[in-house]
């Protein structure tokens, strides 16, 4: 792995958007802290990938995760993305995203995501209305 943190970081996001979930999912320390805010923390690999499935990630929600922006401070890379989840069955969640990377030995040891969660699930809500036929509109 590169030690370059930008580099660790992009490869990472390019990993979930390709839809090379365990290729992401390698690049963590085996005790992570993912910390995906305002939620509870996340601690371990397996917990995150856990997470990551039970949310249908990979497989009934495909992820393009766009990049904007992306600086370092040391070996901590802060990212602001827009995230895109589009879900098998038409309609997408679209959420701007800030977070951090923390990176060492080229590992990432602490992953940490700010999103507005009403807006997320307003539009979770709406797809899964979809999914369902009832096409109730919020």
């Amino acid at each position: 792995m590169s030690a370059d943190p930008i580099d660790t970081a992009n490869t990472f996001f390019d990993h979930w958007t390709a839809n090379r979930i365990e290729d992401a999912l390698a690049m963590l320390s085996s005790n992570v802290l993912y910390d995906n805010v305002p939620f509870p923390d996340i601690v371990g690999r397996e917990n995150v990938r856990k997470f990551h499935q039970n949310f249908g990630v990979g497989t009934s929600f495909m992820i393009d995760w766009k990049v904007t922006n992306i600086a370092t401070a040391g070996n901590v890379v802060l990212n602001e993305r827009v995230d895109i989840f589009t879900h098998e069955g038409g309609g997408t969640i679209t959420l701007p995203v800030m977070g951090t990377l923390t990176v060492e030995g080229g590992v990432i040891t602490v992953w940490r995501d700010y999103f507005d969660p009403a807006d997320f699930n307003r539009q979770l809500e709406l797809i899964l209305n979809q999914a369902d036929g009832t096409g109730k509109n919020g």
